[in-house]
């Protein structure tokens, strides 16, 4: 999987850097810069549990408010490469048995750092822009009760919209799949030529975010 997503984030760059300039380069009404602090919500989401040895049977990143900003960089008035970082304030939750309930387990802050690009499908005289974003990075964890730091590979995909306020600021909404990795563990594969097989595979954090916030472009 880790691999398909840096092969799809190429494939978006690739839009993003084909993108046709036209008058864009040499006009004085591109502004480069944007900024945009937001505010948001990221989903909870289950650690997968593969060791014989555990007890429990399910270990939750909880739902919480995310905060952050991106920083863009725009090479047409439709592309931008751009910076994530995004904060979430949060804990995990055990579940000791199935169907059972989760109890607080500790506390985590969580920084998701991403490096990407973005296009936007309509031009800078519109005022809706829908856009498609991917990116590439890694979370950082800071896990409360003596229970470790934790920092893995991280990507998101996903997409929104900006709308034009005035020239200088524009709304804009944002909504990804972010996941993370978080171990390997061995499945078994079978097809009508080699037979059944078994391989390592990776798994995956998987979580949500959805947030809103101004972009100031200078």
């Amino acid at each position: 999987m880790r691999v398909g997503m840096i092969g799809l984030l190429g494939g978006l760059i690739c839009l993003v850097a084909s993108a046709p300039a036209m008058a864009q380069y040499g006009s004085s009404r591109l502004e480069r810069w944007e900024f945009t602090p937001f505010v948001g919500y990221e989903t909870s989401g289950s650690y997968p549990l593969t060791s014989a040895t555990v007890t429990v049977n399910d270990l939750r990143i909880n739902g919480a408010t995310s905060f952050g900003t991106f920083i863009g960089y725009s090479i047409t008035s439709n592309a931008q490469f751009e910076f994530m970082w995004d904060r979430n304030l949060t804990s995990y939750s055990v579940q000791q048995t199935p169907g059972g309930p989760f109890m607080k387990a500790y506390d985590s802050t969580v920084d998701q750092y991403q490096f990407g690009a973005l296009y936007m499908f309509l031009g800078d005289d519109r005022k809706w822009r829908p856009y498609v974003a991917g990116s590439l990075g890694f979370t950082h964890e800071f896990n409360s009760g003596g229970n470790p730091t934790r920092m893995d590979f991280s990507y998101g995909i996903g997409g929104g919209v900006k709308y034009t306020l005035t020239r200088h600021v524009s709304f804009r909404g944002d909504a990804r799949y972010m996941p993370t990795y978080a171990n390997s563990a061995l499945a078994t594969y079978c097809d009508p030529f080699y037979g059944c097989y078994t391989a390592k595979v990776s798994q995956y954090q998987h979580r949500g975010n959805f947030l809103a916030g101004l972009a100031f472009r200078f």
